[in-house]
């Protein structure tokens, strides 16, 4: 008879959950950084979504870290210490590296984007990716809270991208006629 094996840790509710929650943070992180350059550059709604919708993480990072430390803002130090950490998740690793897992851990094949070729493996417990990830959680709050916005504000600013959709370079309709 063939021993049971223990399911790998990838097929296991927890570990999907604690994906989910991974994944949920980093969409509000991309919110509260778009919204954040928003304010430091001191632009339109729409404009800060023209500028942000096609930087990758990485890029938007580097812009709002720069603007925050050239600002004034009182806020600067708490906003830097929220989104150093948030920069230090390494938040590519799980998201675009390829999985693996065995029964009491999952490990992440990353491969560098730029640069000589270079693969690398990241491996976690089931107990160090949960603190990991519940790290990325704490850090994402605490950005949000350093930005000091109300939720009613985050939500207009994400629900002005989809007043761009009604601007147009070309017509309505079709052209009429002549006779």
């Amino acid at each position: 008879m063939e021993p049971i094996l223990p399911i790998p840790m990838v097929n296991h509710a927890s570990y999907l959950q604690l994906i989910g929650i991974f994944h949920s943070n980093w969409s509000a992180i991309d919110l509260y950084t778009d919204f954040a350059i928003y304010q430091f550059l001191h632009v339109t709604q729409q404009q800060a979504h023209l500028i942000t919708s096609g930087m990758m993480f990485g890029r938007k990072a580097r812009l709002l870290d720069d603007l925050i430390r050239h600002s004034d803002d009182p806020r600067k130090p708490k906003l830097l210490e929220s989104f150093n950490k948030i920069r230090a998740a390494k938040r590519d690793i799980i998201t675009h590296s390829y999985v693996g897992s065995d029964a009491i851990s999952v490990w992440y094949l990353e491969r560098n984007t730029a640069g000589p070729f270079k693969a690398e493996i990241h491996s976690y417990s089931a107990e160090r990716l949960q603190e990991h990830i519940q790290g990325i959680a704490n850090a994402a709050t605490d950005f949000y809270n350093a930005l000091g916005v109300e939720r009613a504000e985050l939500d207009a600013f994400a629900n002005a991208a989809l007043s761009l959709n009604r601007k147009s370079s070309t017509s309505p309709g079709r052209p009429v006629e002549s006779k």
